[in-house]
């Protein structure tokens, strides 16, 4: 007969074996589950393009250079000093101031005139058909309306002697008393007042 040590031992030994079988079994049986892998989605980010600015093209303005008229006309030169002579492209003007011509507060021209006024008067058989205008001026001492009365007579002496003495058929001359109303410089100082007080032949050629 078996003692019992060795039913123990049998018992405990069997027990272990049933056990060992039964956890094959069991992990036999449990059944493989396929976890399906997930993929994380593949967001398309859009690709953001800057805009196409156009800048404009600027370009500089062209600037029309304007061009400066050269005188269809030959200007005088006058030797009879203190005369001044200035032209355009239209007209000559010679200025000639008060003292040359006549004496203080006068319109009677000065012996001394005449040597001016003809060379003036041959200046002018060289414009055939040109306009010509006689225009007097004064300074602001006195009265206006005899400071004008004043600048006519004169314009008209000057007018007279040239026609006397260069009578052109062509030539057409008027004249004009301005006064005191168109200075060339302010009336503040004798000096000032002295180049107001003139006589001007305007000269517009016949083009």
């Amino acid at each position: 007969m078996l003692n019992h040590k060795n039913v123990m031992f049998l018992f405990l030994l069997s027990f272990l074996l049933l056990s060992a079988c039964a956890e094959k079994e069991q992990q036999a049986s449990v059944p493989e589950i396929n976890v399906p892998k997930l993929e994380a989605p593949k967001l398309e980010v859009p690709k953001l393009e800057a805009p196409k600015l156009e800048v404009p093209k600027l370009e500089a303005p062209k600037l029309e250079v304007p061009k400066i008229e050269v005188p269809k006309f030959d200007v005088p030169k006058l030797k009879a000093p203190d005369l001044s002579v200035t032209s355009d492209n239209k007209q000559i003007k010679i200025r000639i101031p008060d003292t040359v011509l006549f004496d203080f507060d006068k319109s009677e021209l000065k012996p001394s005139a005449k040597v001016v006024l003809n060379e003036i008067g041959e200046v002018l058989k060289k414009y055939e058909g040109a306009k010509i205008e006689i225009n007097g001026h004064t300074d602001n001492i006195g009265e206006e309306a005899y400071n004008r009365s004043l600048s006519e007579r004169r314009a008209k002496e000057v007018s007279n002697y040239l026609k006397e003495n260069y009578e052109e058929e062509n030539l057409r001359i008027r004249t004009k008393g301005y006064g005191e109303s168109r200075p060339i410089a302010p009336n503040d100082t004798e000096e000032n007042r002295q180049k107001n007080r003139r006589v001007e032949i305007v000269i517009e050629p016949k083009m």
